[in-house]
Formats: structure tokens, C-alpha cells, sequence
């Protein structure tokens, strides 16, 4: 069929007809003729010529007038007899061509229009115009190949090679210097230029008068002096001044003349602590004015901070440096908070200071995103280059040479690693990486194969927390229950019970918040997996299975059983992306997910109608934990408070709650949206067991008297605090393994409820996990997206009928896969060859082109998840997931293909939301449905009509606003006060405050998602735990999620425990003394309301006070 446009309006029927036929991807021609025009006219339009290409950084020259403004210096330059620049539009990039006239090889800068902060156009002293851009982050070099016949490639239209630098000379200042400045080579060229910037919507470029010298601050003599200077001091000290040069926040200028002696004098009068004030005069340098100089923002630091002490950390957790690998240059982080593992605390038992010599190196494009490149562009001798020389050769960080130790299976897939610095140890001596991996266990059967001999290393890199003590004499191994136990173990009730007060000791409100697990992860010797607790066992037992034994540790009398995770709460289930697809395609009407997604929409949006609604939100999606937000907000409902005067109830006027409740929404629609996450009412997220009975029955006990589960039955029980009944799930469900890909990934089960009291059952008492059968030529875990229970999580649908499909597929049932195996002949494998996995899995990870290529195959088919290109791609998925420990590559040629170059509207992300971009169709499946039904409008607007305030109430007085009225009765009963005011002045609450706004400046700072200075996290975020600034890349996002709740919830801890003691459960008398302690820190900052980051140190105290009264039994009867 073929059809061209006309003039003659059809009638509605005919039309409808047509885009019946033509099917969902469909595109009105017209639009990609449009867009295709606008391309090919900027494909052919002049390409600028460029005399000079510059490199260089900002500098404010001492002597300059105060607005004066910045200047450039020039560090790097490059006479061009061929060179222009050009868009290439649909990269979204801006190219520099430089073509070398006697290798005729062409060099290209690619500069993406996302790292671009501004344009600045111009003219130097000899009137030539000038280009600069200021860059967030470098942009990529390429060079055309050698070799572009593709024989010696992965693809034969690979034409392109990544590089780090343009030469030898570019490659000394790269990584000090990124900021770009290009002298054009006709004095015509400007309106051209601003031409081609509005032709594709990039950063329109704005006059300037910059003056640019040759000031050379990043010669090799400058660096190297440096570098003695640095030498001579504390190693965490001299990490904070090389940081300075590496993020572009200081010149060796500034170093070594006006700024060598104040630091000096820092070093002395610090001491110990002198690098945790360098940390904070690296953030202070972030946000200082342009006419502040780096010597004047040191003096003021210091007169803001005249003592440092450093956060308080949770048992288990170290302050961890980071050294960030990129292309051209390495970052400095840190250090901030970061659980500690097996390694590190085996040698901080010995020596505190020996966590320093272990840092976190990660391996990141220039912005930070794991490495990506176009189809014309090969990276594998990039990578080769640039990671496996840094693997196999190490980096030198303030004078200490550092060299590649291990890694963690979850931290591979983050393209992160450990690196460690030799050192020596007084009973151990020499220590160098090749001594700690030896000592690690027994690896020796694992000798001819690299990638499973790096795997079962990487359990002693694995993030834990520490536990008890267990004896050789306390634990044993039993049978495998054929393949149903694959990954599980028990332990005893007392054992158990030992772990919970170690935990509860080390997080002190966790007795009162959590339920005693039944069920944990955990790394012990050469065992990992899950253990669960069996009441057979009596003492101090645990019996691990062979399953679980990965490899052997020879004479150890006792060692540390590891907590990986504990399972001590419930976490809800939302669908995502991949479920949906698969569940629609089995059967279940899009109805069901709208409807799903409609009640979800309506909790976002009701948040503001009460403190219960917005409780309920933050819980629903995972915000405020940190801060403890959800339970703030329950007692304040239960002291009569609401969001607004409803009723006997009065409103807060709480400002900043009406923020919170905002962000809150604005990241939960958000989450919607993009993702498909979407709540599903009365379903939680289980590990999974297995049902022991039958090793009850296989040692003795009468079959008649044991009750087991059936095949394709499970049990589930989930109890989401002490003083909630528990609930038994009882009839049909259904359960998956995120991610799902097969269709089979889903099944239907049927949830046996509460046990029958007249038969012996093993998990009878058992919460929250899911327990599966026992029985069966194949394990239930594993028909799940290949599942065991070593650790993972299902996800259990309960009382959602609509969501049962009326399809049901098989499993798929994949055989093993491959091992990477050395030749015969060949020696063991070393460290060498772990490095090249390395590399390897960096280049090859292909886990994100699976899956989203499936996703969008899925959309275009008739058949669906049952497509046979959909099939293909989840066996491939099955392989890649296997990758990381097999070390065998998934083959990515022939890929199936998708059905139209146009992506479902779906695809879109929160960067390239367009609605009539003409690369996108409007798909009619479920995902398409659900992505059109939310509008991320402002919800802020719909505050303010439900009544929460957008700004303070003016002339309140301090200790009269709502919340303080209604503690202040309930504190001085509870403290015997009396009429006793705490008053407004306060030296510990204020110095309390100085310390958290330390910290908090720092947390805003460090954890963005692009390194520039005036890019912070605001107060809100952090609170919540969200990073609302929209990216590319959400794998991105979460990880600096992550780290960010995980370092305001040591500074939260850290606030507390300076409130009241955290030392053991506290008695009455240390609860009342709490109290009066976070009543006096609230009555300051009610004082002090214009204070920075004022609002979440109430918060905090808030918190505690209502710990303390909830303790004391005092809110029970409000």
C-alpha cells in the first residue's frame, strides 16, 4: 500500500481505517520529512574553518579589579591548517574536525550539547573571533582507525577509535584542564555559528570580553613540585590537595604561592583532623563568589569551623576515598561513608589508619555514565589502554602507589573495583594485593578458570556487615534437599537471637522499628547465601549446605559470620516495565494496570490532603527513611496535627513540610512515568527458602505428622512491625523474579496460609520470606528468571486478582552456560587475567541493549514477549546475567532487529519528553497507555489550593507556632520541668548546628549529578533520599542516590547520638534526660529559623523527642 499526502480531507471513518491497517507504528510522514529536512540542511551547510583549537582552565588573576571577571589560560594549543567544526544533530553533539595533512588521519573533539554550560563568543587582542565553551565535563576525542576494513574489529563499520587526548602534549594537561576555546578562521563566521547553535536548539552563544594568557600552570615542573610538597605530608592530607587540581578547583598557582603557607598552617593547628577541614574548604571553593579568592575563602572556613571532628559511623561502615577513571582525566572524591567489607575489617582490626590504604576506583566516562560509544566507533583499544594499564600498573594518589585488589560481583556490574596500597604490617609484615587475595582461602581448583576464580574471591569484597562469633565446633554441613535448597541454609533460634543483639546493638531504634528476621544473607568463610531459622536446633548451631560452600578455608578455629542483608521488614511490590509487558502478553487486560496505575496517581496526589496520606506516600515509595519521616509524621497526626485545619484538627504551618510533600510527589509521578512503577496493594517483596520438611522427614520424622508443601504451592507470612499482627497469605498468587524476560519468568502459585497446629511444620513461625516446596525434578526458584535462594527476592501478588493471567507459559530451561577456560598448555591464571575480564566485561556488558531491545520488540510484535526475537533475546539475557562469572561474552552479532526504526512513546526519557518528536509512535500496548496517562505537571500549584502555605507565616513568634504548642505540655510532664524554658541561647545546639551544616553543605555538593558548582542537592532531597534533576541515565542517578541516603543516614545517626546516647537500649531515667535534650535543641532552632539547613535539624530533633515519648508510653492515649 502506498499513500502520498492530499488536499482532500477523508472523513473520520476512512481515516480510522487506515491507521487500523497501518498499525501502532505508524508515523504522520510529514513530521519525519520535516525533521529530515531541518538535518540534511544542517548536514550541508558550512562547516567553519577553525585557525586554533585551545585548552585551559578559569583563573582570577590576583592582581585583577574586584569585578573584573574571569580569565582563561591557555594550557594547550593546536594550529590547525585543517580543521572545522560542525552538528552533528542527531548525537546532539558539537564536532571539531582536525585533519593532520601529512597522516591525512582525522582527530575529532565531540562535545555534547548536555555538557555544555555555556557558550561565549568573542574577539581576541588581534580581533580574531573566538568560540569558548565552559564545559561541565571534557568532551570525547576520536580518531579515524587504521584499519577500516574491520578485519582486526568487533564490527565491520567500526571507523573510529576512542582516545584520551589529542597528542603527547594534550595528554599532559588533560587531566587539569578541559575548557575549550577554538579561534575561528573567517572573521564572518560568527552569525554562522549562531546560526547552527538555534538551527538545533543548543545553547544560544552570548558576547564576552575574556581575556586569555599562556600561564602554563599545569607544566610537568609545576605538577612535580606539587607532588614533593604534597609528599611530606599525611597521605589522607595530600589526597585533598591533589583533589584540588584534579576537579579543576585550584591552579599550582594558587598551590604553591598564595595559598602553600595558609595550608601549612591548617596542617599544624588541625592536626589529625586537618584533612576533614581541607574536605570542607574543597566544598566551600565549589560555591564561592567569582570575587572571592581561594586565599579569602580559606581564611573564612576557618574562621567558620575553628575545630573539626568527623562523622560517628555505624559499626560496620568505614570513610572510604574514591578515585574516579575517566577517559582523560581522574577524579578525587571523598571520603564519605561506605559499608565496609571482609578485607578492610580484618586489617582495621589491627590498625584504624590501614583503611586509608583501600580505595574505591571506578571506571566512568567523561560524565560520569558508564562508557558508551556510537556504532561507527571501536573502544576495545581504548579500553585496553586506558582501564587495563590502571589494572594492571596501578595509579600513584599523594605520593602512594596504588595496585588493583578486587571486586565485588554487584560492584563489576558499576565498572567499580578495589585497589589497595602496600603497607606493613607489624605481625603479618609485607602486605602487598597478591598477599591479601591469598589470603582470602583456597582458590586452587579454580586455577584454569579466571572469571569463576575472580568470583568466588569477590565474596571477601562483598559489602557486609559484621556479626557474631562462630566456632568451628558450631557449624556443619548438611545434604542438599536435591536441587530445591540450592543457596540455603538454618541456624538455631539462640544463634538467631545472637545476631539480632548484635544488630540491635549496632543500630539502636531497630528493636523498636523492625521485626526479628527470620531469614538472613550472609558470607561466612568460603559459604555464602541465606540462612533461615529451623526450631529443631537447639543451641548455638548452624548447618550450611554444600550448595554453599564456593571454596575451602583451611584451619580456622573460628570466624565472623557476615550480614549481607537482614530480611527484617517487607518491602512492598511495584511493577516495572518488563512485568507489565509479559503479564499483558499473557493474558491480562491493560484495564488492570490502569486501574492499578489511577489508584496509584491518586495517593500521589491526595498526599497533601493529611499527614496519614503523606506518610503513607513516603512509605509507599521509599522516601524519608533516613530521616525517619513517615514515623514523624504518625505522631504528629497523633498529637491532632494535620497538613490543614480539618475538623478538631489544627494545621502544622510547617513550610517546609509542604516542600517535602511536593518533592515527594514530584518524584513519585516521576517514578511512575518513566519506569512503571507502580505500588501493587497487599503484595510484598520475599526471599525466598525452602521448606525443610523434607529434611525432617529424611532424618527420622513421620511423613503423616510433617506438613509440606505441594508442588506449585508456597507459604508467605509478612509482618511489617512487632506491634502489627502478622498476615498469612492464603489462596491463588502470583510470583515473578524481576527483571522478568521469558514469559514463563511468571507463575501461578497457591499460598497454603497459616499451618495446621496438629503437624510438625518448619516454618510455622517464619516471617517475611516466601518459602518454597522442596519437591519436584526442578526447584520453583529456579522456573523464576533462573532464580535460587542464595539471596534473591520474589515478588508475591496477593489479593490482586485481575492480575492472575488466564495464559500460562513454561519456564524456559536454559542449559549451563560456558566457562572461560585457559588453554592447555597455558600457566594458572593471575591477576592478569583477571584485569583483561575486566576490560572485557566493560566493553561487552550488554545486560541494557538485551533488555531494552526486548522491550521495544515486544511493543512492535503481534506475538509479543512470544516472539521469536523476543525468545532469542532472553536467552541471551540468560547469558549475559551469567557473564560477570563465567567470563564468557554474549555473542551481540545478528542481533535480532526491531521491527521500525521508531521507538514506542514509552522510550522516551525524562530528557527527551517531547510529545511530537517524529523518532517516537504512539504505542497502543499497556506501557503506552499508562506513559500518556500521567502529565508531570508542577504539582506545587495543586498545593496551594489544598491549603499548605508556599510561604512562612510572617510575625510568628519563636515557640509559638503549632507543633511546639503542642509538645511543650508533654515534654514538662515528662521531664518534671515544670514552667523550665531551655531559652534561646544554647552553645551545644549551636555548635550541633555548625557540625550538621558541615556535613550537609558537603552531602549537597558531592552527590549531584554533574560537577558544577552551582548544581547542589537541595535540603529537600536529602531528606526524602531523591535526586529530582532529570537524567539520562537512571542507573546513574540511583547510584548517587544511594550513596547519598547512605551518608545522611550516618549523619542523622551522628546528630542523635549527640542528642541522646545511643549506647544500649536506654532506661526511663536516659529516655526523659533525651527528651529535655532534643526539646532544648528544638527550642534553638526555633529561635534561629534563618539558620542554613534549619529545617532538617529540626526534623532530626523532632524525631527524637517522639522516640523518647513513644518510649515512655506518652503518645499511646493522645
Amino acid at each position: 500500500m502506498k499513500l502520498e499526502h492530499s488536499n482532500i480531507a477523508f472523513n473520520a471513518e476512512i481515516c480510522g481505517a487506515i491507521d487500523h491497517i497501518l498499525g501502532p507504528n505508524h508515523h504522520d510522514p510529514r513530521d519525519r520529512r520535516s525533521k529530515d529536512r531541518v538535518l540534511i540542511r544542517l548536514e550541508r551547510q558550512t562547516r567553519l574553518r577553525i585557525a586554533i583549537v585551545q585548552f585551559g582552565v578559569w583563573y582570577t588573576p590576583s592582581d585583577s579589579p574586584e569585578n573584573h571577571g574571569r580569565t582563561f589560560s591557555v594550557e594547550y594549543e593546536q594550529e590547525c591548517s585543517t580543521a572545522y567544526i560542525k552538528v552533528a544533530h542527531e548525537h546532539r553533539l558539537i564536532c571539531i574536525i582536525i585533519r593532520q595533512r601529512e597522516t591525512k588521519a582525522e582527530y575529532l573533539i565531540l562535545v555534547s550539547f548536555s555538557s555544555i554550560r555555556r557558550l561565549e563568543i568573542g574577539r581576541d587582542g588581534s580581533k580574531r573571533p573566538i568560540v569558548i565553551f565552559d564545559l561541565y565535563s571534557p568532551p570525547a576525542f576520536e580518531k579515524t582507525s587504521d584499519n577500516n576494513n574491520g578485519t582486526h574489529r568487533r564490527g565491520r563499520y567500526k571507523t573510529h577509535d576512542r582516545i584520551s587526548a589529542l597528542d603527547d602534549a594534550h595528554a599532559r594537561i588533560s587531566p587539569y584542564a578541559h575548557q575549550l576555546r577554538i579561534v575561528l578562521a573567517d572573521q564572518r563566521d560568527f552569525e554562522e555559528f549562531e546560526a547552527m547553535c538555534q538551527g538545533v536548539k543548543c545553547h544560544r552563544p552570548s558576547g564576552c570580553c575574556v581575556d586569555a594568557y599562556a600561564m602554563r600552570f599545569f607544566r610537568k615542573d609545576f605538577i612535580d613540585h606539587v607532588s614533593r610538597w604534597t609528599q611530606r605530608m599525611a597521605w589522607k592530607t595530600a589526597f585533598q590537595i591533589e583533589a584540588y587540581l584534579r576537579c579543576g578547583l585550584l591552579t599550582t598557582h594558587d598551590l604553591l604561592v598564595s595559598l602553600r603557607k595558609p595550608i601549612e598552617s591548617v596542617i599544624i593547628d588541625y592536626g589529625s583532623e586537618a584533612s576533614e577541614f581541607l574536605l570542607l574548604f574543597s566544598s566551600a571553593l565549589r560555591t564561592r563568589s567569582p570575587s572571592e579568592t581561594p586565599h579569602a575563602c580559606l581564611a573564612r572556613v576557618r574562621a567558620e569551623s575553628p575545630t573539626i571532628k568527623p562523622l560517628k559511623l555505624a559499626k560496620g561502615h568505614i570513610l572510604c576515598h574514591h578515585v574516579i577513571i575517566m577517559p582523560s582525566r581522574i577524579l578525587l572524591e571523598g571520603p564519605y561513608p561506605t559499608q565496609s567489607n571482609r578485607v578492610i575489617r580484618r586489617y582495621k582490626s589491627y590498625d584504624p589508619t590501614l583503611v586509608e590504604r583501600f580505595v574505591r576506583v571506578e571506571f566512568r566516562d567523561e560524565d560520569h555514565l558508564p562508557y558508551r560509544w556510537d556504532i561507527t566507533v571501536d573502544g576495545t583499544l581504548f579500553l585496553q589502554q586506558r582501564v587495563g594499564d590502571i589494572l594492571s600498573k596501578g595509579f600513584e594518589i599523594g605520593g602512594r602507589r596504588f595496585e588493583f585488589l578486587g571486586y565485588s560481583i554487584s560492584s563489576l556490574r558499576d565498572h567499580t573495583v578495589w585497589f589497595v596500597s602496600p603497607f606493613r604490617h607489624p605481625s603479618l609484615g609485607f602486605v602487598n594485593a597478591e598477599r591479601v587475595r591469598a589470603s582470602l582461602g583456597d582458590f586452587s581448583k579454580l586455577l584454569r578458570t579466571p572469571s569463576k576464580y575472580a568470583a568466588r574471591m569477590a565474596q571477601g569484597f562483598t559489602s557486609t556487615d559484621p556479626g557474631v562469633k562462630i566456632r568451628c565446633y558450631q557449624w556443619e554441613e548438611q545434604p542438599d534437599l536435591g536441587p530445591h535448597t540450592d543457596g540455603v541454609g538454618t541456624i538455631s533460634p539462640q544463634l538467631a537471637d545472637m545476631i539480632w543483639e548484635e544488630r540491635c546493638r549496632a543500630i539502636s531504634d531497630l528493636r523498636e522499628n523492625c521485626v526479628k528476621p527470620s531469614a538472613y544473607q550472609f558470607r561466612f568463610l568460603g559459604y555464602k547465601g541465606v540462612v533461615v531459622v529451623d526450631t529443631r536446633l537447639k543451641g548455638i548451631k548452624m548447618r550450611l549446605r554444600n550448595s554453599q560452600r564456593k571454596f575451602p578455608v583451611h584451619n580456622i578455629a573460628k570466624a565472623e559470620f557476615e550480614i549481607a542483608r537482614s530480611f527484617d521488614y517487607p518491602n512492598p511490590v511495584r511493577l516495572n516495565r518488563p512485568a507489565i509487558m509479559a503479564l499483558e502478553d499473557l493474558g491480562v487486560k491493560k484495564e488492570a494496570f490502569i486501574h492499578l496505575q489511577e489508584a496509584a496517581t491518586e495517593a500521589i496526589y491526595h498526599a497533601s490532603e493529611s499527614l496519614k496520606t503523606f506518610a503513607d506516600l513516603l512509605k509507599s515509595h521509599g522516601l524519608g527513611d533516613m530521616f525517619r519521616l513517615a514515623f514523624i509524621l504518625e505522631q504528629l497526626a497523633k498529637l491532632g496535627h494535620d497538613l490543614k485545619d480539618y475538623l478538631h484538627r489544627e494545621a502544622t504551618e510547617n513550610v517546609f513540610l509542604g516542600r517535602l510533600v511536593r518533592d515527594s510527589m514530584n518524584h513519585s509521578l516521576r517514578e511512575v512515568k518513566y519506569k512503571a512503577r507502580i505500588p501493587v496493594p497487599h503484595s510484598y517483596q520475599l526471599v525466598g527458602v525452602a521448606d525443610e520438611g523434607q529434611a525432617y522427614i529424611n532424618e527420622g520424622a513421620d511423613p503423616d505428622k510433617v506438613f509440606t508443601l505441594k508442588d506449585g504451592s508456597i507459604y508467605a507470612c509478612i509482618q511489617e512491625s512487632a506491634d502489627k499482627d502478622p498476615v498469612y497469605f492464603e489462596g491463588y498468587c502470583l510470583i515473578s523474579r524481576s527483571p522478568v524476560i521469558h514469559p514463563g519468568d511468571v507463575q501461578r502459585v497457591y499460598a497454603v496460609g497459616k499451618p495446621p497446629e496438629d503437624k510438625i511444620c518448619f516454618f510455622r513461625d517464619l516471617k517475611n520470606v516466601v518459602v518454597f516446596p522442596a519437591i519436584g525434578h526442578r526447584s520453583l526458584a529456579s522456573c523464576l528468571a533462573g532464580g535460587d535462594l542464595d539471596g534473591d527476592t520474589y515478588d508475591v501478588y496477593y489479593k490482586n486478582p485481575r492480575l492472575l493471567p488466564p495464559l500460562k507459559a513454561h519456564p524456559a530451561d536454559y542449559p549451563p552456560g560456558e566457562v572461560w577456560t585457559l588453554d592447555e598448555g597455558r600457566g594458572d591464571a593471575n591477576v592478569e587475567d583477571i584485569c583483561n575480564h575486566i576490560v572485557e566485561f566493560i566493553n561487552s556488558d550488554p545486560m541494557g541493549l538485551l533488555a531494552n531491545r526486548h522491550l521495544i520488540i515486544a511493543d512492535q510484535s503481534k506475538d509479543g514477549v512470544f516472539d521469536e526475537r523476543c525468545m532469542k533475546l532472553a536467552a541471551l539475557c540468560s547469558k549475559a546475567v551469567d557473564y560477570p562469572k563465567n567470563g564468557k561474552p554474549v555473542d551481540l552479532h545478528d542481533l535480532p532487529r526491531t521491527s521500525s526504526r521508531l521507538k514506542p512513546d514509552w522510550h522516551k526519557t525524562e530528557v527527551t519528553a517531547d510529545s511530537h518528536d517524529p523518532d517516537y509512535y504512539e504505542s497502543d500496548r499497556a506501557l503506552g497507555h499508562l506513559f500518556r496517562a500521567i502529565d508531570l505537571r508542577k504539582p506545587y500549584d495543586h498545593l496551594i489550593n489544598k491549603g499548605i502555605p508556599p510561604t512562612s507565616p510572617k510575625g510568628v513568634v519563636p515557640l509559638e507556632d503549632p507543633i511546639t504548642r503542642a509538645l511543650a505540655p508533654l515534654v514538662r510532664y515528662m521531664t518534671c520541668q515544670g514552667d523550665r524554658s531551655p531559652g534561646s541561647v544554647n552553645a551545644q545546639a549551636q555548635g550541633l548546628h555548625a557540625r550538621y551544616v558541615r556535613e550537609m553543605r558537603y552531602i549537597c555538593m558531592t552527590h549531584t549529578l554533574i560537577d558544577s558548582p552551582e548544581i547542589c542537592l537541595t535540603e529537600e532531597e536529602v531528606v526524602l533520599g531523591t535526586i529530582l534533576a532529570n537524567c539520562t541515565q537512571p542507573r546513574w542517578r540511583t547510584d548517587r542516590t544511594q550513596r547519598m541516603r547512605l551518608h545522611s543516614e550516618m549523619l542523622v545517626r551522628d546528630m542523635r547520638s549527640h542528642i541522646m546516647s545511643d549506647e544500649g537500649p536506654p532506661a526511663e531515667p536516659q529516655l526523659r534526660e533525651g527528651l529535655w535534650s532534643g526539646w532544648a535543641m528544638w527550642s534553638w532552632a526555633q529561635h534561629h529559623r534563618d539558620e542554613e539547613f534549619i529545617d532538617s535539624f529540626s526534623l532530626i530533633t523532632l524525631g527524637v523527642m517522639f522516640d523518647c515519648l513513644k518510649r515512655l508510653g506518652a503518645l499511646q492515649d493522645v
